[in-house]
């Protein structure tokens, strides 16, 4: 009788340390939970590279006090290459450089024939303030800013015709700009843009007539789309991965 007793306190004392170790062996019902990987690193720089449309408007342009009929100067389509730094998530600055060729044309009577007054290439590096509404992949924003025009390489049909060669020059010029625009985020880096931008330029020019005998109203639509990648310190300077073993 006693050893039947003993045979079962022994048969239930290993099943006490063989169920959990048993449970120990079986895999898991519950699948591993695992902390979330969240990219929240700030990138402050913006490069982006625009078709640009250069729309000098030119009316109002006047010669020797009196009115070019029919004054305008005319449009182009030009690369842009713009950077953007952010300080912020939302405030942000843009330095814009690219150059444009313009002629400015109209005539000296009111029912006389066009001439050609100057040829002239533009170097219009414009600084804005922008503020960037963030609202995920869409982001539209605003910005106001300043712009100096740089007038290169300017020559005039007309006075070769008189006689004068290539005598104008036209005075750099600065004045305020206005902005508007989106990006479009494809991917963390990626973006699509469009972007308007409004230059007040007002400028006066250099003949065989005398100084300031020319005065040009330059104000220019600054029509851009294009695509830009953004980044940050990290991808210019990446931190090396070292293996443990």
């Amino acid at each position: 009788m006693k050893s039947n007793f003993r045979i079962a306190f022994a048969a239930a004392l290993l099943s006490t340390v063989a169920v959990p170790a048993l449970a120990a062996d079986l895999p898991s019902a519950k699948a591993p939970v695992y902390a979330p990987i969240v990219d929240d690193s700030f990138d402050p720089f913006l490069i982006r590279v625009r078709a640009l449309g250069v729309l000098p408007n030119g009316s109002s342009s006047t010669i020797l006090g009196g009115p070019i009929y029919g004054a305008s100067l005319s449009d182009n389509v030009v690369p842009e290459v713009d950077f953007t730094y952010f300080f912020t998530k939302h405030w942000a600055a843009e330095l814009i450089a690219g150059v444009a060729h313009t002629s400015l044309t109209g005539s000296l009577t009111p029912v006389g024939t066009n001439v050609n007054f100057a040829n002239t290439t533009l170097l219009p590096p414009t600084l804005t303030l922008q503020y960037h509404f963030a609202l995920g992949q869409f982001d539209p924003y605003v910005g106001v800013g300043a712009n100096y025009t740089w007038f290169l390489q300017t020559t005039s049909p007309l006075t070769r015709t008189l006689g004068y060669g290539d005598a104008v020059t036209i005075k750099p010029t600065a004045g305020l700009a206005l902005q508007a625009g989106f990006d479009y985020y494809l991917t963390k880096h990626w973006v699509l843009n469009a972007d308007a931008k409004y230059l007040f330029l007002n400028t006066d020019a250099n003949t065989p007539f005398g100084p300031n005998t020319v005065h040009v109203n330059a104000d220019t639509w600054l029509i851009g789309v294009g695509v830009g990648y953004r980044f940050g310190m990290a991808d210019l300077f990446p931190t090396p991965v070292v293996a443990k073993y």
